[in-house]
């Protein structure tokens, strides 16, 4: 269990943004001429988003969360025309109003993970690279079915993968260096702000249309008898990662109870009481869903009937961060959907 560092950055966010905003306008008066009010909004939206990162980075204790989060917002921003300079300002001034708001101590926590992204910003940088690259695993393949999902042809992209089903490649080859690295590069495309919003939803609604086509294949595989859980948590909206990692437990031959997105923890633990599990199987996306997963662990701990359950994480935030997961209380993690299924195979065995 993380300590309860943090504590002050929570509370006291919106008055920090406020703080931050009101320096900035009176440096630079030009900003309500150019943007207007809606720039004004803006700007306090991204900035309780930078604190939100931050707060998370000092709770845990791992200043590389928010590193790794202000370098997506570099390119993020760059790509939609905002040098980098103005988020420079942004975090020097950020960094300023935490140490009139917040004790000593915990500004100084604060400090760490903002200067560490500040020197990081210093750095040249280099665009996020492709994940579909021909030289990967099926690259040619994974960019062949996202051009076609780009234009908005889920038939011709859904005929491209059965085919190569029907031609020997296995179905977990699919899932993995097709689904899944499509999807990443999804991801890539929308933060260089290359495709829209609706792009986006787009091409992940019709990747999980066209995986149900293969359920049927998928449920044909022996089962070996065990039984994996598997959600988001609360607020983490990015299920599709996940669901490919269920459905490869599915090929591996276990029965994978697939909850989905946005799930409130304290509806599981009656599932997990009546029936539990083998594994459970927890993702977050985002480094703010973190206390979530820890919360879950703590309270599934406290549980005398099901406290025994191992529990795998994974998403984002444990790539960033190496022993993040121990830190959340978990049992271990899986870095990606290919070795999930070997991770969790072997917390069970372990157990």
């Amino acid at each position: 269990m993380a300590e309860d560092r943090g504590n002050h950055l929570a509370a006291k966010a919106v008055a920090i943004t406020d703080d931050v905003i009101a320096t900035d306008y009176a440096q630079r008066p030009e900003l309500l001429a150019r943007f207007g009010e809606r720039g004004r909004t803006l700007y306090r939206r991204d900035n309780l988003y930078h604190l939100s990162f931050l707060t998370e980075a000092v709770r845990l204790g791992e200043p590389a969360l928010f590193v790794d989060y202000v370098a997506w917002a570099k390119s993020m921003l760059s790509a939609h025309g905002v040098p980098v300079e103005h988020l420079v300002e942004n975090l020097r001034l950020l960094r300023a109003a935490i140490c009139r708001h917040v004790p000593p101590d915990e500004a100084a926590a604060a400090a760490v993970p903002i200067d560490n992204s500040l020197q990081a910003l210093a750095l040249p940088g280099a665009e996020p690279a492709t994940y579909c690259a021909s030289a990967s695993p099926h690259g040619g393949l994974a960019l062949d079915y996202l051009t076609l999902l780009l234009k908005a042809d889920r038939k011709g992209a859904a005929g491209l993968v059965h085919r190569a089903v029907e031609e020997g490649l296995p179905l977990q080859r699919i899932y993995l260096d097709v689904f899944q690295q499509s999807q990443r590069e999804v991801g890539r495309l929308w933060q260089l702000n290359r495709i829209t919003v609706a792009q986006e939803h787009y091409c992940t609604a019709a990747t999980q249309a066209i995986m149900n086509q293969f359920f049927g294949q998928v449920l044909e595989t022996p089962r070996i008898g065990r039984r994996v859980i598997a959600f988001c948590v609360a607020g983490d909206l990015h299920e599709i990662g996940l669901r490919i990692v269920a459905d490869l437990f599915e090929l591996a031959g276990w029965e994978c109870d697939f909850l989905g997105a946005n799930m409130p923890a304290d509806s599981i633990f009656d599932m997990l009481t009546a029936a539990p599990p083998d594994l459970i199987a927890v993702s977050a996306t985002m480094t703010f869903h973190l206390e979530l997963v820890e919360k879950f662990i703590r309270t599934l701990r406290a549980r005398p009937d099901i406290a025994r359950i191992p529990v795998m994480v994974g998403g984002r935030p444990f790539l960033i961060a190496e022993n993040l997961w121990q830190r959340v209380g978990a049992d271990g993690w899986a870095a990606d959907a290919e070795t999930a299924v070997a991770r969790g195979s072997e917390l069970v065995d372990g157990r």
